[in-house]
């Protein structure tokens, strides 16, 4: 019996500890980055479809996290928007927690940099982009950022960072300064040739990631597209989200 009741309350000390500790899990919580820019509405960047099609999935809502940050802000400015955005959600799990993260259009460019900025690499397991904008673009700024008197309103100076440029220098500086972290994350990118905004239309693809191209899938249809999610799945995920 004495050894019983030390079992039971050893059994009890951990548990309460992990309490303390953080909300423990061994899935990886989702995080999810909207894209945005160029003063496009709200229904535009909404990554609600995109939460929708991983509980579709059979992956648990409690774990997805979508962010909000203001896409005509610069990045400086959106860095500090998502801080305790990110701690918060991700403060609620145990310290050796690791998280995927999406992002769509601009918002896989922003998950990265913010990520960097924040010092959360490391807790990064994958990077994936659907549609995503992460080297650079060279086609003209995106809706009301290509009208002078109205850029400063609707457009930072990430738009300035990544527009006219397939090697943008905010990105290349974060995989070169953080190469052992970058190396480690797994990263993946699906993109479509019929995208009909980006051009690139690959530009979230990472040489050391797995790409994958679906034809006649457009732009928005990224946050929603069952085939898109469904192949993601399988190709990003091996199958388990």
């Amino acid at each position: 019996m004495g050894f019983f009741l030390k079992f039971l309350a050893l059994s009890l000390l951990f548990s309460v500890s992990g309490l303390f500790a953080g909300e423990s899990t061994e899935i990886s919580p989702k995080i999810l980055f909207h894209g945005g820019g160029g003063g496009a509405p709200k229904w535009a960047t909404d990554m609600s479809s995109a939460a929708d099609q991983l509980k579709r999935l059979g992956f648990p809502k409690e774990h997805i996290f979508k962010v909000n940050y203001p896409a005509q802000k610069n990045i400086s400015d959106i860095v500090a928007v998502l801080e305790p955005q990110l701690k918060g959600f991700m403060g609620r799990y145990s310290s050796d927690t690791e998280f995927d993260v999406v992002g769509h259009s601009l918002g896989h460019a922003v998950s990265l940099v913010t990520m960097a900025r924040l010092g959360l690499l490391s807790k990064v397991r994958k990077l994936i982009g659907i549609a995503g904008v992460m080297f650079g673009q060279l086609g003209e700024k995106p809706g009301l950022c290509r009208l002078t008197f109205l850029a400063s309103r609707y457009c930072g100076d990430i738009f300035d960072l990544l527009i006219g440029t397939t090697r943008p220098l905010l990105i290349e500086d974060i995989i070169e300064k953080n190469p052992e972290e970058m190396e480690r994350i797994q990263k993946c990118s699906l993109f479509s040739p019929d995208d009909g905004r980006l051009v690139p239309f690959d530009s979230g693809a990472f040489q050391d990631g797995i790409n994958i191209s679906l034809p006649n899938v457009k732009h928005l249809q990224f946050k929603s597209s069952s085939q898109v999610f469904d192949t993601m799945k399988q190709e990003c995920f091996g199958g388990e989200l």
